[in-house]
């Protein structure tokens, strides 16, 4: 990477993203934060998706109005003529993007790590994780197995119902059977975008 400084839009990375959302638009960004926050937490993470996760969770915390001055004036741009299309449910997904780019297996939280646990860079993730509303800490991996929290369970099936999305009964079980919060946490991105319950479960 060319660039490389501690906030969302000062590495190559970010940029590069960027241009390409300027042709894609909202869907773009949200299947990003969706493919981050489904990658299993011992898969490597690459500096890339990593980067361009953080910047695409900088945009959604600032459409919620949660930051804006912490982007640049491209983005700006683009965000004032987006906002409309982000909603609060995206801050749940990039929330849980974050989440998985600084406690999961990831090459830019190591590369940042190499200098120490509190770079510039662990404070202003640490600012944007407390605007999306996230606890997680940075640097504290997640065991590989970690059982699921059933106010996980609760939060995917409320979302199901809000979106008319009404589980059968053999979904509704292996929802509430699955002890994995790994599992539960990549039902909760997909439901974001996924046509059927049984696409969420699914994949």
């Amino acid at each position: 990477m060319g660039a490389w400084g501690e906030k969302a839009f000062e590495n190559d990375s970010a940029l590069d993203w960027f241009n390409d959302l300027e042709a894609e638009g909202v869907e773009a960004l949200r299947h990003l934060l969706e493919s981050v926050a489904e990658t299993d937490d011992a898969d490597y993470l690459d500096i890339d998706d990593g980067a361009a996760a953080i910047a695409a969770a900088e945009i959604v915390a600032a459409a919620r109005g949660r930051g804006r001055d912490r982007l640049t004036k491209p983005v700006i741009a683009w965000l004032d003529a987006n906002a409309d299309e982000l909603v609060e449910e995206d801050i749940v997904l990039a929330a849980a993007a974050i989440e998985r780019v600084v406690t999961g297996s990831s090459e830019l939280r190591e590369l940042w790590e190499e200098g120490g646990a509190d770079s510039p860079w662990h404070a202003d993730v640490r600012t944007l994780l407390t605007r999306l509303g996230s606890t997680a800490r940075i640097g504290v991996r997640k065991p590989v197995f970690e059982k699921a929290d059933e106010t996980e369970k609760q939060a995917l099936l409320t979302f199901l119902r809000a979106r008319g999305l009404e589980p059968t009964e053999a979904q509704l079980a292996r929802i509430v059977a699955s002890e994995s919060a790994a599992e539960v946490r990549r039902w909760l991105a997909r439901a974001l975008l996924a046509p059927s319950v049984a696409d969420v479960l699914e994949g």
